[in-house]
């Protein structure tokens, strides 16, 4: 099966067999390169842009498709940032995978063709498995604290963390997608956020701290949105269906992962703090926290031989001084025997 670049085209939906749509004529061997194999999301005119699978020979990757005109200065930043970027916890961009075609009517289309990476999102994850351990979430927060380091370093931070834009690779590691909202750090961009609102804010319910539903998001937007993804993680529940307190604003979710340790939850909180300045202050610091985490007391199996060996010891001391008893009336005893008294009988008897 192969579709039709067009968002226009009335059946979009074409055979693998053919060159062009027969539909409405556009060629369905992009740039003559990439063929649509199947949209990876449902294809919906309000959305900005279409995403498929796409064939480049023998390999797959994914096409994003801008159809929004006015979107085009974050899709162009999109591009410049995944190309920037080298890790494998971030799609790869080739330098030739940012691109424009003309279609029918002369409409132009931009295009960015990107790594696909393997896996689930972790929101299907959750979906499959349920509410994660807290080591699998630490190590979670580990690898995506190492990535926003990554991010953060090159004045650049995502804006729209969350469960479905962090995907898990199959050897275990995480990948961070969705680089459409990305923003650029500037001195320029510092001043406007003191004053005014920045036009391009980036909202995802349950997720977007208030400095940022306000246009005036800074690098510890992210910290927030990744709180509020662990505790997504850790109880099952989305954020925006679990309450907050009236008085400080704090989400109210301890009571459902009571099983995760008071310091996890302490940077968890720390994170998903009410204002920015309440945050880590940067990527480094989660880091160092979650190195510096408590020693876990002794395992349960420890505990058992301790206890084991207490409750053996204490048996040992009772038998020892029964045996003992014994002894010093064996020891009382004995006068009587060696001269053949009775006791209770008189010597002249």
């Amino acid at each position: 099966m192969s579709y039709c670049i067009n968002p226009k085209c009335p059946d979009r939906q074409q055979s693998v067999a053919l060159t062009q749509c027969a539909a409405c004529g556009t060629e369905l061997v992009v740039c003559a390169r990439y063929r649509l194999l199947r949209p990876l999301r449902e294809l919906d005119d309000w959305l900005p842009t279409d995403v498929f699978e796409v064939a480049d020979q023998d390999r797959l990757k994914v096409m994003k498709v801008l159809k929004q005109p006015k979107w085009q200065p974050l899709f162009e930043r999109e591009a410049q940032t995944l190309q920037r970027l080298d890790n494998p916890g971030i799609p790869r961009v080739e330098p030739d995978g940012y691109f424009t075609i003309t279609i029918a009517e002369g409409q132009s289309l931009a295009c960015l063709v990107m790594e696909k990476i393997e896996g689930p999102t972790l929101e299907q994850w959750l979906a499959k498995h349920g509410p994660v351990e807290q080591t699998l979430a630490q190590e979670w927060l580990r690898q995506a604290s190492e990535i926003l380091a990554l991010i953060h370093q090159t004045e650049l931070f995502h804006r729209d963390i969350k469960l479905s834009n962090l995907m898990l690779r199959p050897q275990g590691h995480l990948a961070l997608i969705d680089f459409g909202s990305v923003r650029q750090m500037s001195n320029t961009y510092l001043a406007k956020i003191g004053g005014q609102r920045d036009i391009t804010s980036i909202v995802s319910p349950g997720y977007t701290p208030l400095e940022q539903i306000n246009g005036k998001a800074v690098p510890q937007s992210d910290f927030y949105a990744l709180g509020r993804s662990l505790v997504h993680l850790l109880t099952g529940q989305h954020p925006v269906d679990l309450d907050t307190d009236a008085a400080t604003g704090a989400l109210n979710w301890r009571e459902s992962a009571s099983y995760v340790d008071h310091w996890f939850a302490e940077l968890i909180d720390d994170l998903m703090a009410p204002f920015p300045g309440q945050r880590p202050l940067n990527a480094q610091e989660i880091l160092r926290r979650l190195d510096a985490k408590p020693v876990r007391p002794a395992q349960n199996t420890d505990q058992h031989w301790i206890q084991w060996l207490i409750g053996l010891n204490i048996a040992l001391l009772i038998l020892h001084g029964v045996l003992g008893w014994r002894w010093v009336q064996q020891q009382d005893a004995r006068p009587f025997l060696e001269t053949g008294q009775v006791v209770g009988q008189s010597p002249s008897a």
